[in-house]
């Protein structure tokens, strides 16, 4: 596999990618954490899908670190949802609609401060600009999604 082309490198673009690329990872541990252990199949769905978005996002993030000349990390989706089949019965979760909530409000807090923190920054790259909000946008839809979905099952 060719290097990419590496082009000039901010070290404060650099950091706070790096930032959202663990917070990102945080996210999708703590959903992975909940997930398989969810009867409720809607429920499931949709922390499977913010899981999956985050991975997507994190596959992007490693992207944009590595062509700003840092070193890429991370467990991608499917080796992620492999961890997680393989703990689902090993650790029962009990209240379960506590535990979504809260990864919910973890990604949701720390994840969408590093995005909007970044978009107050000066960048170099529109791109990487565009690329920030794009993300931060899916994430706080898929967030929402969730609490709304929360909200309706607790309401029940």
């Amino acid at each position: 596999m060719a290097a990419l082309p590496s082009i000039k490198s901010d070290p404060v673009e650099l950091k706070r990618l790096s930032e959202l690329r663990r917070a990102l990872l945080d996210g999708i541990n703590m959903c992975g954490e909940v997930a398989f252990s969810i009867a409720n199949s809607t429920l499931r769905k949709t922390i499977l899908a913010l899981e999956q978005q985050s991975s997507q996002y994190l596959n992007e993030i490693n992207f944009q670190i590595e062509k700003l000349g840092g070193k890429a990390n991370d467990i991608g989706f499917q080796q992620n949802l492999a961890l997680n089949f393989v703990e689902e019965k090993q650790k029962p979760i009990h209240n379960l609609e506590k535990q979504a909530l809260k990864a919910c409000r973890k990604i949701e807090s720390s994840v969408i401060q590093l995005y909007s923190k970044m978009l107050h920054e000066q960048f170099e790259n529109d791109s990487l600009k565009k690329l920030i909000q794009y993300q931060m946008n899916g994430i706080m839809r898929t967030t929402l999604q969730l609490k709304l979905l929360l909200k309706f099952l607790h309401n029940q």
